[in-house]
C-alpha cells in the first residue's frame, strides 16, 4: 500500500507526518514556520522512508507554479511549494491547505460525495468537494471564502488589504487586532462573563455562522466539517450558536455539522492523502511531479 508524507504549511506551524496507506500516522516532526518552510522541516526528515510526498499550504496559491503567492498570513508573503521537495525524488502533489484537509475527510473518513472543509485558525479557510469531485478553479483558489464579502460597509481590513473580509472578522489574527488579545485569552475571558468579551464573541459568532452559511449556499454539502486550532479548542461555545444562528441566513437544507477527524494532524494526513490517491482536478495541473 505504500508510505507517505504529508506535510501541513501553517501560519504559525509547519507540520510533517509519515502515512501508511490508510492514513495512520507513523511519524511526525513539527517546527516554527519560517521564511522556507519545506526547505526547513525537510531536514528533519532524515531516515524517513516514503513513495511521494503531499503538501497543504497557507494560500492563495499559483498552483500551476507551484508557489504560494501573497500569502497574508506567513512570514513571506511566497514561497515555492515544489522545488524545495525535489532533492527526494519522488513524486510531489501539492494544494491549498483545506483542499488537503477535505480530501483527507473524503478519503479516510467520511466517503460522502460532498463535503466541505472550513479551518478557523491564524485564517480562515476552505475545500470542497462537489459529486465526488475536488473543487479548486483557474490558479486553484476556488475555495478562498475566508476573504468572502460578509459586510460590504466595514471598514474593517483584511491581512489581504481587502474590506469586510470573513477572515478580517473570524481569523485568529485579526481577532486578536481587534480585541487586542490574543484569541485563547478572549475565550477565557467570555467564560469568565467578561462584558466586553462576551459583546466580541456574540459578533465573532455571528460573522462565523454567516460565512459558514455562504459557504453551504455555495457548495450544498451533506457534511461540514470544522477543524483549526480556535475551533477545536472552543467547540463547546461555538456548536451550538452555529447551530443556532445559522437558521437565520440559511436557505437551503442544513448539512451535518462535526469537528475535524484528525485533530492537529488534519492538514498533514489531508496532504498525504493527496498523493496516496491524486484527484483528477490536480492532475490537470500537472501533478503528480
Amino acid at each position: 500500500m505504500g508510505r507517505y508524507l504529508g506535510i501541513d504549511v501553517g501560519a504559525t506551524w509547519t507540520r510533517a507526518v509519515l502515512t501508511d496507506g490508510w492514513g495512520n500516522v507513523l511519524e511526525r516532526a513539527k517546527i516554527r514556520t519560517g521564511a522556507d518552510p519545506l526547505g526547513e522541516i525537510s531536514s528533519l526528515l532524515t531516515g524517513w522512508t516514503f513513495d511521494g510526498v503531499g503538501v497543504g499550504s497557507i494560500g492563495p496559491l499559483d498552483l500551476a507554479r507551484g508557489w504560494v503567492v501573497n500569502s497574508p498570513n506567513s512570514p513571506t508573503r511566497q514561497f515555492p511549494l515544489v522545488e524545495p521537495l525535489k532533492k527526494f525524488g519522488k513524486p510531489v502533489v501539492v494544494a491549498n491547505d483545506c483542499v488537503a484537509a477535505v480530501w483527507g475527510e473524503y478519503l479516510y473518513k467520511h466517503r460522502r460525495d460532498n463535503l466541505v472543509y472550513m479551518t478557523i485558525s491564524t485564517g480562515v479557510g476552505f475545500g470542497a468537494v462537489v459529486n465526488g469531485f475536488l473543487l479548486l478553479g483557474k490558479d486553484g483558489n476556488a475555495h478562498e471564502l475566508g476573504h468572502a464579502v460578509v459586510d460590504f460597509k466595514s471598514q474593517r481590513r483584511c491581512g489581504c488589504g481587502g474590506l469586510g473580509h470573513l477572515e478580517a472578522y473570524v481569523g485568529g489574527g485579526n481577532v486578536a487586532k481587534a480585541f487586542g488579545r490574543e484569541p485563547a485569552e478572549l475565550f477565557r475571558l467570555y467564560r469568565a462573563n467578561d462584558r466586553k468579551a462576551v459583546e466580541f464573541i456574540d459578533m465573532w459568532l455571528d460573522a462565523l455562522a454567516a460565512g459558514v452559511a455562504t459557504a453551504i449556499a455555495a457548495y450544498d454539502p451533506e457534511v461540514f466539517i470544522v477543524g483549526g486550532s480556535i475551533a477545536l479548542s472552543n467547540w463547546d461555545i461555538i456548536a451550538p450558536e452555529l447551530e443556532r444562528r445559522l437558521e437565520k441566513y440559511l436557505a437551503i437544507r442544513p448539512p451535518e455539522i462535526k469537528t475535524a477527524s484528525f485533530g492537529d494532524d488534519e492538514v498533514a494526513i489531508g496532504a498525504a492523502a493527496l498523493v496516496r490517491q491524486t484527484p483528477e482536478a490536480l492532475k490537470k495541473f500537472g501533478y503528480p511531479r
